[in-house]
């Protein structure tokens, strides 16, 4: 960390002091070729596919109507009728509303796939599953092996288990890797998911990993985030650099060589792209890499502090803090680099800018008051709103479903998570009693945070749902790891 863990600050709002102050200084792969077959109902696209069809009739039925108006009234009238029942047969059953406060889990098993890597996919499978909070797997190993030996229409075995759906796989690693995998209803008996994935041997996690997004936004229609990353700052090399690594921890890989002091990396919309500062030309400066071709540019270099960019939703804008004019304050950049804009103006350090899903406001970090507190704007620089009235507060984090945010807080001794609703209500601590906690960031489905922890003497990267509960370390590279942010989906 930047800070002395004796420090009373919050991280970034010392972080700025010590950078104003001058007293900081330095201490891939493969595309999955995928040939996905599907099998048993039909996937929730083909009604998105059936609306878009009208919209492309609907010119056509406007020029009828320069004609005859009764025509067109007709045209559109049966237009509507077939794409509404294409809609119908088109549409999945969810097994799941997950729109609702509180659902009931629906068991899952995977047993082994067989073969050379089957327990190891399976594995995989299971963990995503159980991970998206959807979902409850069979834990049985001895019972699902013999209700798989039953074949894949052995039904009534695996409704003994109490098992609602199953997973089932084939997998071929001569010539490469093969996976076959299939969903199964056991009420009702049949496959309602299948796929096919090829490639190299060294994709079995991707592989695995798609497949649970499948099956996640098959059975509850939201998109899964199995195949999301991890960017994070790790010293494990003798100097502060940005890394990667899979939601789960595995795979953690160094992307930056800059030999000096890299820190607060943050997601660009694509999800292909990271900034972040550095001072390997000297001065903290902006960059932009990225991370599958390894392109590096540099984005804002002014003299002084170029520091913790924000993209909004759109990818057209970004916010961050600048120093170009004395104070930390926060600006408005356009991602061309074209317009700028000035929007805090009160004399103290403003920092950690994040952006509201809809991308109409802003909040962050503010030291107007005294203490550092969380605020929220509009993208003109008019304050709406400050969320927190005690304690140290910094590091503010806006949900994808624009409810919660999520902040580190100095309420006693030391740092520790805390989530509100977006309006300052209903505050809750996630974390308590276990060293700081630090630098929260939301999952993409917003049902889970990732965070910086030094509970166990050095500082790593911890995840955990939003409620606080299933709290788990996912980095064990040697010396610190921190300012974790989850990329979109």
């Amino acid at each position: 960390m930047l800070r002395s863990r004796k420090s009373s600050g919050p991280l970034h709002f010392v972080r700025f002091t010590l950078f104003f102050n001058g007293k900081i200084c330095a201490s891939s792969g493969q595309k999955l070729n995928s040939s996905p077959t599907t099998r048993g109902v039909v996937g929730s696209s083909d009604k998105i596919s059936a609306v878009s069809r009208l919209c492309l009739l609907l010119p056509k039925i406007t020029k009828v109507a320069h004609k005859t108006q009764k025509s067109a009234v007709r045209n559109l009238s049966c237009a509507i009728l077939i794409v509404l029942c294409a809609a119908r047969v088109g549409a999945v059953d969810l097994y799941l509303d997950v729109t609702k406060a509180k659902f009931r889990k629906i068991v899952v098993a995977v047993p082994d796939f067989g073969g050379e890597s089957g327990a190891e996919a399976a594995g995989i499978i299971a963990g995503d599953l159980n991970f998206s909070g959807y979902f409850q797997t069979v834990d049985d190993p001895d019972s699902l092996k013999a209700a798989a030996s039953g074949g894949e229409g052995n039904f009534p075995a695996w409704h003994r288990l109490g098992a609602e759906l199953v997973v089932r796989g084939k997998i071929v690693t001569s010539g490469g890797l093969r996976l076959e995998y299939r969903l199964y209803d056991v009420k009702r008996r049949k496959q309602i998911l299948g796929k096919v994935y090829t490639g190299e041997k060294k994709l079995l996690r991707k592989m695995a990993h798609r497949f649970s997004d499948e099956v996640v936004e098959r059975v509850t229609g939201e998109k899964g985030i199995a195949r999301t990353k991890i960017a994070f700052v790790s010293n494990s090399s003798g100097h502060k650099e940005i890394c990667l690594m899979d939601y789960d921890g595995y795979n953690p890989v160094r992307v930056t060589r800059d030999r000096s002091l890299a820190t607060v990396p943050s997601w660009l919309s694509d999800g292909k792209r990271i900034a972040y500062t550095t001072y390997r030309a000297g001065n903290p400066d902006l960059y932009v890499r990225n991370v599958e071709t390894g392109k590096v540019v540099k984005l804002c270099t002014f003299q002084g502090l170029n520091y913790g960019a924000a993209w909004s939703p759109s990818g057209r804008w970004y916010a961050l803090t600048l120093t170009r004019d004395g104070n930390a304050e926060i600006y408005l950049m356009r991602s061309d680099g074209k317009k700028e804009k000035r929007l805090t103006h009160q004399g103290k350090v403003d920092c950690s800018p994040c952006w509201s899903p809809d991308g109409r406001h802003i909040a962050f970090t503010s030291g107007r008051a005294g203490n550092p507190h969380i605020y929220v704007m509009n993208t003109q620089g008019r304050i709406l709103e400050r969320l927190t009235n005690s304690g140290y507060n910094d590091s503010p984090d806006w949900s994808t479903k624009g409810d919660r945010i999520v902040y580190s807080s100095q309420q006693g001794p030391h740092f520790d998570i805390r989530i509100m609703n977006s309006d300052g209500s209903e505050k809750m601590s996630l974390t308590r009693n276990c060293g700081d906690n630090e630098n929260p960031s939301f999952s993409p489905d917003g049902r889970h945070i990732v965070f910086s922890s030094t509970r166990d003497g050095g500082e790593n990267v911890y995840v955990m749902d939003i409620d606080g509960s299933n709290q788990k370390r996912l980095t064990f590279m040697k010396g610190d790891s921190e300012c974790p942010c989850w990329s979109p989906r």
